[in-house]
């Protein structure tokens, strides 16, 4: 898909100027996130005409140079709109010719309509002459005339599985064409490209329609493809089918004419690529954020799970901030699904700096039914995989319980853990939970020690004393039955 425009039908001038800019697409974009990438002109002259002259009733002109493949434009700047209906606007070529004419044939008033939207087009070196004449009355006129250069809009990129649609806004000033040359190396297959209109308008293709590909064939072309001037976008995407776990690089530039002489780069930096849960899930940027603190209790079951609220498909995220102990060695937290087909945990790497010690699993509100568990049974594991892949697990509304405690075999020193839920790929409320773990001491004292016995813990200790031996009290107040 790639061509050579650069070198057979565009020609750089002496000292052409060179504008760079950094940016970087964000995750997921959309049309509506489209970076702008600059104006695109084919070099040329644009004729200036005001009702802002000095001498009253009549014609103005002026000569001036053009080569072939330039463009023409008229700025028509009258105060007065009605103005523009008194004037006759007309355009001469090098050999006197009668070429535009706002009055004149039907072939010099279509000559003059692309006059006025700024893309006549040169075919041959030479002068022209621009004359405008009031057509009743004194009014005066003022014309003046003054080179365009040409641009061209280089971009460099990289589709990744977080980035796998990219979007580019341009305007086309003046220019009867657009041409791209588009390169992705030799990835295969190669990219998908298309050219939309500022309506929206599909116009060229390299995956589409007969007549959609053959536009593109046009717009890769040393010709280029016939364009008014206007606002235009361009998306470069995975083709169908492709493996979006590898990363492809591309270059495309954009041109008008033949000419040109400033170059807009647009380097942009790609969305590593993040096939995580949270890599398929995008905030609103007006998404409202809710806190809230919590306990963890010691001995913790689905009864006294910590409720860290609703959930609801595109429209909230559930995000839970939390730390293991020795004492408080298992948390649960349940939630409800209110709307959505399916369930996304991520678990998070910031705050979670250990993942591999953490032993996570999905229950249900009863939590006697293991849904998903990255220890678990191979079903199980394979349910987790999908709870925390972009896709997601797929789930009915419901109760549900996240269950969060120590690998097997690993040390009970302090772990920090984190991990936000999700359903569907978009949210607009965070609702963030910071739980804290408990400590024996404020379990007896709050006696909500689940499975200890009081009594039966200072009978330990007095036994323990009685007989010579030392035993710490809050150990023995924490025995269970």
């Amino acid at each position: 898909m790639s061509t050579a425009l650069s070198a057979a039908s565009m020609n750089p001038s002496p000292g052409v100027a060179n504008y760079s800019i950094k940016t970087s697409h964000p995750k997921n974009e959309t049309t509506d996130q489209a970076i702008n990438i600059g104006n695109l002109a084919g070099e040329g002259t644009i004729v200036t005409i005001s009702d802002a002259g000095q001498q009253a009733g009549a014609a103005v002109s002026s000569t001036f140079s053009a080569s072939a493949g330039d463009v023409i434009s008229l700025a028509n700047t009258f105060s007065n709109p009605i103005d523009t209906a008194l004037t006759q606007f007309q355009l001469y070529d090098s050999a006197g010719n009668l070429v535009a004419d706002n009055t004149g044939t039907a072939a010099q008033q279509a000559a003059y309509q692309q006059w006025a939207v700024g893309s006549y087009p040169v075919t041959a070196d030479g002068t022209y002459t621009v004359v405008a004449t009031p057509l009743m009355g004194n009014m005066p006129l003022a014309l003046s005339t003054q080179p365009i250069q040409g641009t061209s809009l280089n971009v460099s990129s990289q589709l990744t599985g977080s980035d796998p649609a990219e979007y580019y806004n341009f305007s086309l000033s003046s220019g009867n064409n657009i041409k791209m040359d588009f390169s992705a190396g030799s990835a295969s297959p190669q990219p998908h490209v298309q050219l939309y209109d500022a309506n929206g308008g599909l116009v060229a293709d390299s995956a589409g329609n007969s007549f959609q590909q053959a536009q593109f064939q046009a717009l890769t072309s040393g010709t280029g493809l016939a364009a008014s001037a206007g606002n235009y976008q361009v998306k470069v995407s995975y083709a169908n089918g492709a493996d979006q776990s590898q990363n492809v690089s591309y270059n495309f530039q954009l041109y008008s004419g033949v000419n040109y002489a400033i170059i807009y780069n647009t380097k942009v930096t790609a969305q590593p690529a993040d096939n995580s849960a949270a890599g398929s899930v995008t905030a609103d940027p007006k998404t409202q954020l809710f806190s809230r603190q919590a306990f963890n209790q010691i001995n913790e079951t689905p009864a006294s799970a910590v409720n860290i609220g609703w959930l609801a498909q595109d429209k909230s995220a559930l995000q839970v901030v939390s730390k293991l102990t020795s004492a408080d060695n298992t948390d649960q937290y349940s939630f409800t699904l209110q709307s959505g087909n399916n369930l996304k945990l991520n678990l998070d790497s910031k705050s979670t700096p250990t993942p591999s010690a953490v032993h996570v699993q999905l229950l249900d509100s009863s939590g006697k039914h293991v849904i998903a568990d990255n220890q678990g049974t191979q079903a199980q594991k394979a349910a987790y995989a999908a709870l925390t892949s972009q896709t997601g697990l797929q789930a009915s509304p419901g109760n549900y319980i996240v269950k969060v405690g120590y690998t097997s075999g690993v040390p009970r020193t302090p772990q920090n853990y984190g991990f936000s839920l999700y359903s569907g790929t978009k949210y607009n409320a965070l609702y963030k939970t910071i739980s804290s773990a408990q400590t024996y001491g404020n379990a007896l004292l709050t006696g909500s020690l689940s499975g200890s016995s009081p009594s039966s813990g200072i009978a330990s200790y007095l036994t323990a004393l009685s007989q010579g031996s030392s035993i710490d009290i809050t150990t023995a107040l924490s025995m269970r039955v």
